[in-house]
Order: structure tokens, then C-alpha cells, then sequence
């Protein structure tokens, strides 16, 4: 059995702390040590939590009891907060957590497996106390590791024929950055496309390993930049792996505050609206806030493994 402490004295969380510590300290003391009294002090009694902007909400005391539930089935729990950013009455969270599934959870039996979940928290603050949050993790990760789903080894497509077909898709080369205190960090990314025009949305999906995810998590905002069919130099940089892959290009901040890169075909800025942890990625959505073309440049183009110039290319009748 996990040790609750559902009626043992709360951990004080004192007010005034500054906020990160504040939940840094409550969220220690409820998810690893169970005692979920904890969070009294850290959450408004008119705290509301989803799953999503659009999820199904828990209130304080429905929150309070999942975290006893989680623990009951996973009595050596550990969450470890990988990341966190504040930003005025906001605060981002980037955790991961492990347990060994001893007693049953979701209906399902204890399996002795040992469980991995990673996610992201974004809660909002109204003076001391937080308000509202919402959390997101990939469901599947923990489905499958209980054994409640199995698409995911057992019906699951080879992985080299899956890549065959990714190779016939054509897209586009862009390079993804954000500014990191002062720091220009990015990556080449083909994983972007457009959500809708009006309101005008984007999306890129970024691996979770890369270097660059933990600027990119931290971030408000960030910029995408479409390279021209002459910059397959900046595509092999930014889809290597050096310290510094602005030290030798010309870039320029944009309105906002994110790198863009000079010479591009296309360059975006994106407020970021949404982080969804799906797989192995974090899939980024935000509104466009500044957008900027040369019809004069033509685009880079990546298909099966190789770059391409696309004016040299002949359109197709129809």
C-alpha cells in the first residue's frame, strides 16, 4: 500500500514563497510522499484541472483523490520535474514519472510492470494560490505499458515500410527557434503545416531528445523559418548537432523576439497556444503573429532522403 497521509498533518507550503518553489515543494510532497494535504495551501478552493483546454475538469478535492488512486497502485512512485518555466501568472511544468504497477489501477490488475509517463502541467496562478491547470501526456504510453491497449507492439506496421512512406512525401525545409534568455536555439524540422487561416494556426512537431525541446517547452513564442532552395547549407547545419548553429549565418529577432533566418523563403512567428505530448514528440500549436514571404526565392524541398530546387521543376497542366 502507498503511504497516504490523508489524515496526517499537511506539509506546509508557506505563502510568499516564490511561486516555482511553492509548487515545486507541494507537488513533492503529493505525488511522492503522498501527502496530498499538501496542495491545500498551493490550491484555490474553486481550482479546477483538465486534461486539455477541452478536457473533463477535476476539482481540488477530485484531483486530491486521483493522486491517492495513482499512488495506491504505484506505492514507489517518483515524479521528477524536468523543466519549469514562470512567466507572469503562468507556469509550465515538464515532468516525468515512474512506479511499478503493484496494485490495480484503471481496472486492471497488478502487472509488476514498471511504468515510464512523461508530460507537461500549465497551471495558472491568481496571486498565491493557482487558479486552474491543464496537463498533457500521451495516454498510449501508459495504456499500453499496462497492457490495456496492444496496437501499439502487437498490430503495429513495421517501421521500415512506414518510413517508405514518409520518404515519397514531399514537404518543405524549416528551421524552428526560439529565444532561450538571450540564447538562439533551433533545429531543422519538415514535421509543419498549417492548422487554419482564420484565426491563422500553425503547428511543428519536435522531438522530445532534441536539444533544442527544453528552449522550445520553456518558450512563449517561436519562429519558423522557411529556407530557399540556396540554403541547404543552413538545412545541414540545423539538422546536425553543433553548440552553435547560428555562429556563422546572418539571422535577424523578429517582432516578437524569435531568430529568424536571413535569406529564407518564408518566416513565421508563432505565439505558442498548445504543448501535446504525443510519442516520441511534443507537437507545438500557436497563432501566427508576424508572417513574411519573398515570392522571389523559391523553397527548398525534401523528398525520399534528398534536397531539391523546386524552380527547376515545369508546373503541371490542369
Amino acid at each position: 500500500m502507498s503511504r497516504t497521509l490523508d489524515h496526517a498533518a499537511p506539509t506546509a507550503v508557506p505563502a510568499g514563497t516564490d511561486r516555482s518553489a511553492r509548487l515545486t515543494a507541494a507537488w513533492d510532497a503529493a505525488w511522492n510522499l503522498g501527502d496530498v494535504h499538501a496542495l491545500d495551501d498551493l490550491l484555490e478552493p474553486s481550482y479546477v484541472r483538465r486534461r486539455g483546454p477541452a478536457g473533463t475538469a477535476q476539482d481540488r478535492t477530485e484531483f486530491k483523490a486521483s493522486i491517492s488512486a495513482v499512488r495506491e497502485a504505484f506505492p514507489d512512485l517518483r515524479t521528477e520535474i524536468e523543466d519549469l518555466v514562470e512567466d507572469g501568472d503562468r507556469l509550465a511544468v515538464r515532468w516525468r514519472s515512474t512506479g511499478r504497477h503493484t496494485g490495480a489501477f484503471l481496472g486492471v490488475p497488478p502487472t509488476e510492470r514498471t511504468v515510464e509517463v512523461s508530460g507537461a502541467t500549465f497551471a495558472r496562478f491568481d496571486g498565491d494560490t493557482i487558479a486552474e491547470e491543464w496537463v498533457t501526456f500521451d495516454s498510449r504510453q501508459l495504456l499500453e505499458a499496462l497492457g490495456i491497449i496492444t496496437t501499439g507492439h502487437a498490430a503495429a506496421v513495421d517501421p521500415g515500410p512506414v518510413k517508405g512512406v514518409h520518404r515519397k512525401f514531399i514537404t518543405g525545409v524549416t528551421v524552428v527557434t526560439t529565444d532561450d534568455a538571450g540564447t538562439p536555439k533551433g533545429l531543422a524540422v519538415n514535421a509543419f503545416s498549417s492548422i487554419s487561416l482564420d484565426p491563422p494556426m500553425v503547428l511543428v512537431c519536435v522531438q522530445r531528445s532534441s536539444s533544442t525541446h527544453p528552449a522550445l517547452h520553456r518558450a512563449t513564442h517561436l519562429g519558423v523559418s522557411i529556407l530557399a532552395a540556396d540554403q541547404l547549407d543552413v538545412a545541414r547545419t540545423f539538422a546536425g548537432k553543433s553548440a552553435d548553429k547560428f555562429a556563422e549565418l546572418q539571422w535577424t529577432p523578429g517582432e516578437h523576439g524569435a531568430p529568424l533566418i536571413d535569406g529564407s523563403s518564408a518566416q513565421l512567428e508563432v505565439e505558442i497556444a498548445e504543448r501535446l505530448e504525443v510519442g516520441s514528440h511534443t507537437v507545438f500549436t500557436g497563432r501566427v503573429v508576424s508572417a513574411h514571404h519573398d515570392d522571389d526565392r523559391a523553397p527548398l524541398v525534401y523528398s525520399g532522403g534528398g534536397f531539391f530546387d523546386i524552380s527547376r521543376t515545369a508546373p503541371l497542366p490542369w
